[in-house]
């Protein structure tokens, strides 16, 4: 195995090693749940979800450093980036009446400790 050998490995593979894709995110009907690293549930229904926030710190590349915040009227969750299940989560994020894609790709690409509103029930 070469010293570039990381580079070569399939995306699947590298999420194995991350501590982030022990985190898993499902919508499974009309609920959103989360299960963190300690095996914890959290879930309550989609339609009840208020606020979507991306927070970003300057943590990485050793620390979690973007945190989807879901505020709901039943709770919050909070969905680590790198979660098993975050495409899919974004995906059904993306369907809802005027998601923010720009703040999206400005959250994608923030180093500092900051917030993005990427969805808000009006």
């Amino acid at each position: 195995m070469g010293i570039f050998s990381f580079f070569k490995k399939k995306k699947s593979e590298v999420n194995k090693i991350s501590p982030e894709s022990k985190w898993i995110v499902q919508i499974v009907g009309t609920t959103i749940k989360t299960v963190d690293y300690d095996g914890i549930e959290k879930s309550f229904e989609i339609y009840g979800i208020q606020q979507i926030i991306i927070e970003t710190n300057d943590s990485g590349p050793w620390g979690t450093d973007l945190w989807w915040r879901i505020f709901g009227k039943d709770g919050l969750l909070s969905v680590p980036g790198g979660a098993t299940g975050e495409s899919e989560m974004l995906e059904n994020f993306q369907r809802f009446p005027n998601f923010d894609n720009a703040e999206l790709i400005k959250s994608m690409s923030s180093t500092d400790n900051a917030e993005f509103v990427v969805w808000q029930n009006k």
